[in-house]
């Protein structure tokens, strides 16, 4: 095994232990006390900061690797908005919750059979795949969540890409978004691929670029429950594609 592939085995390992023995060397009291003091949104906060101890550990754990969000501030501000971004790799859910304020999202649905987190994805009302099956009571439900001010990311390829380009949409996103009568807001992720891309076990610790997160565009709710579908789908492809 060469230098640099062992020295990503380690680093790889040595983030998930961190990652995951966090959990119950004491981290479960934080969940427990926000999720009895707040409900679900006490739940999304907390997994939000244990999603930013995990990038923290990445930057630490890669020095030359850098996060360039110019737009931190502006993040901070989103409300009561369906999120798309492009979905590169492993990384980028996880990034974007530590971003974003009370954010959910739509997950694998075998994530939901992992003991404890995925008790903590239901208890925080993240979503699985099969939400379209649910019905009027399920976009009532995260309608309130919007209202509320909390925000809902969503990945419209629908899966990671395998080269950096940007692939087809699935149109779910903006369905939603019209469902939902919320705006859009439309990030763009570069560089989490190279340092964790699609069908790799391990992070590549010796990654030298930037991660860089950036809103590119808005589109109000009512310009969205103007447009088509097809219509909403291509103006951010377009968007994301221009970057």
């Amino acid at each position: 095994m060469r230098r640099g592939q062992a020295r990503s085995a380690l680093a790889t390992l040595f983030m998930w232990i961190c990652f995951l023995s966090a959990f119950p060397l004491g981290y479960w009291l934080v969940f427990l006390g926000a999720g009895i003091l707040r409900g679900r949104r006490g739940l999304a906060w907390a997994l939000r900061s244990y999603a930013r101890g995990f990038i923290a550990l990445l930057l630490r754990t890669i020095p030359r690797l850098r996060l360039e969000v110019p737009q931190r501030a502006q993040l901070r501000d989103i409300r009561g908005s369906v999120v798309v971004c492009n979905h590169l790799s492993f990384l980028d859910p996880l990034l974007l919750l530590s971003l974003l304020p009370g954010t959910i999202t739509i997950v694998r649905r075998d994530f939901f059979r992992v003991p404890v987190f995925g008790w903590l994805l239901l208890g925080a009302g993240f979503l699985g795949p099969d939400l379209f099956a649910q019905g009027r009571p399920w976009i009532d439900r995260v309608q309130r969540r919007l209202q509320s001010g909390d925000n809902l990311l969503v990945f419209p390829e629908g899966t990671r890409s395998r080269d950096g380009s940007l692939g087809p949409f699935k149109r779910g996103a903006f369905y939603l978004a019209q469902q939902l009568a919320a705006p859009i807001v439309v990030l763009r992720l570069a560089g989490t691929d190279r340092v964790w891309p699609r069908g790799r076990w391990t992070v590549d610790a010796t990654a030298n670029n930037a991660i860089e997160v950036r809103q590119i565009a808005i589109i109000s709710a009512a310009d969205a429950a103007a447009a088509t579908n097809s219509d909403l789908s291509s103006r951010v492809h377009g968007a994301l594609q221009r970057g």
